[in-house]
């Protein structure tokens, strides 16, 4: 029986790290997950922050082994640290699915919900539709930056087939074109306040907001507002609204 608990993941390269913590925080703030998990290149984290070591833990991807260094997707800009997504059915053998978030997103609603989505043994992700590139491309193409994988599902062969694709096609946007091509007729198109972007849908008021293609997202007014805010003030928010 798989352990069906709210999981969330997270990855990034070293230049990443400061901005995992607004869109962490946003998440705890946002949602009653019951763990988050950090792909990065280090054993630690950075000096000077300090997460709440029960709900948000750290993984060390640097060694992984699963991307051949001479791969035709390794020189990508995105880097392998983004193709590692593909791999969570195997990093996360207990689970039956996990919510996977870019770190440009902002959670700014409750999103308690979104993990419930109705995939079943149907749908192997669920994730929002970019309507533009489906037009261009002839089939249903989604955009991966907030995708809930069904890992139990991704076991059946799938997950295998995309690790195989990204290690021998180059792909311009790697696991997202790969997951798109080779999962065709098993997405589940999800409602985009749930990823709202200049690709999916801009809508009114977004549960998860996602500065896809956006430069100095950094400076944005709700990235601040959670990166400067502290974390005895996010968990006490938790604890009040989710008793967690």
């Amino acid at each position: 029986m798989w352990e069906h608990k709210k999981v969330a993941a997270y990855t990034g390269t070293r230049n990443l790290y400061p901005l995992m913590i607004p869109a962490v925080k946003s998440l705890v703030t946002n949602s009653d997950v019951d763990e988050i998990w950090l792909f990065i290149e280090d054993d630690d984290f950075l000096d000077g922050y300090i997460f709440p070591k029960d709900l948000v833990k750290i993984r060390n991807v640097s060694q992984q082994g699963y991307f051949k260094p001479d791969g035709p997707n390794m020189k990508s800009h995105f880097t392998y640290m983004a193709m590692m997504r593909a791999t969570y059915a195997k990093e996360f053998p207990e689970l039956d699915r996990i919510l996977s978030l870019d770190v440009d997103t902002i959670v700014n609603d409750d999103i308690s919900e979104l993990w419930d989505l109705p995939l079943k043994d149907e749908y192997y992700f669920a994730a929002s539709m970019e309507p533009s590139t489906t037009n261009r491309r002839g089939y249903l193409y989604t955009n991966i930056g907030v995708c809930l994988y069904n890992l139990e599902k991704l076991r059946d062969g799938k997950c295998d087939e995309v690790i195989d694709a990204l290690n021998t096609k180059k792909y311009t946007f790697m696991e997202q074109d790969a997951f798109n091509e080779l999962c065709q007729g098993k997405i589940f198109d999800m409602n985009p306040t749930y990823n709202s972007n200049v690709f999916t849908k801009v809508v009114d008021l977004p549960k998860i907001v996602h500065y896809a293609g956006e430069k100095k997202w950094d400076g944005k007014i709700l990235v601040k507002k959670y990166g400067e805010q502290s974390w005895k003030e996010t968990l006490k928010w938790r604890e009040r609204r989710y008793r967690k």
